[in-house]
């Protein structure tokens, strides 16, 4: 059953909502657990709404899909990184793009939250955990100088993973197109029947490495492109994944 979920303040605290057209219910209990559908708290437009997700690691794939690696009889796995979870911002939030960095772009991706703690995961313990699907943006800096091989600098900038307003559940995501515009020009276009490993096998292989939590973030990688994904102060950028949702943050230099 397709279900939307958001994140919103009120009174200087975080509640889940249930979203039902543009209107917005209180979540009673947890989102993570049981819960029911509570009393309205008004439309989506009149709230300030809060990534949908709470995480303790952000986690994410590099190298995840075929047009970018190239054709290829057997493909590797892909690569493993982290985002600072202190770099997640909402979709009104400005990206503040460094100075003195030459080179800054954005990688349009398909996003996961859970909802249960899974380490060394089975394929329906992987599905089991899923809460629901958001679309994000992977803003990456140029390497140091070659040195940064952990891809802190490069990954962890502040403002460097918005995230989409709402999260979606029910969905199938096997062949969902995924689209990035950076002043009116298509630079990434591709769809997530190009990944080498599909949302459980995602799972299966990051949970073997780290123990993921209710409410962390995982990034399943970006198609061919986001090289040519350059952004500069000003620049205006649409970002979409197909039935999951849009990013358009302001960049601003910082």
């Amino acid at each position: 059953m397709l279900t939307d979920y958001v994140r919103y303040e009120s009174n200087g605290l975080a509640f889940w909502g249930l979203l039902d057209g543009n209107e917005v219910f209180k979540i009673n209990g947890s989102v993570y657990g049981k819960w029911v559908r509570g009393e309205s708290v008004g439309p989506k437009s009149r709230l300030k709404l809060l990534p949908p997700c709470e995480p303790r690691i952000v986690i994410g794939l590099a190298y995840n899909y075929k047009d970018l690696v190239g054709k290829k009889d057997v493909y590797e796995e892909p690569l493993a990184f982290l985002k600072a979870p202190a770099c997640v911002i909402s979709a009104s939030d400005k990206i503040l793009r460094p100075k003195d960095v030459n080179k800054v772009w954005i990688e349009t991706e398909l996003a996961i939250v859970l909802k249960r703690s899974i380490f060394n995961a089975t394929a329906k313990e992987a599905e089991e955990s899923i809460l629901g699907y958001v679309i994000a943006n992977d803003v990456t800096a140029e390497n140091v100088h070659g040195r940064d091989h952990h891809l802190a600098r490069s990954k962890s900038l502040p403002s460097f993973c918005p995230v989409g307003d709402v999260l979606r559940s029910g969905i199938d995501t096997g062949n969902l197109g995924i689209t990035t515009v950076i002043n009116g020009l298509f630079t990434q276009r591709g769809s997530t029947i190009d990944r080498i490993y599909n949302d459980i096998q995602t799972l299966v292989f990051l949970s073997s490495l780290v123990p993921l939590n209710p409410g962390d973030l995982v990034l399943t990688g970006t198609p061919a492109g986001a090289m040519t994904s350059l952004i500069r102060e000003g620049d205006s950028i649409e970002m979409s994944v197909e039935n999951v949702g849009h990013l358009g943050n302001q960049i601003i230099s910082w």
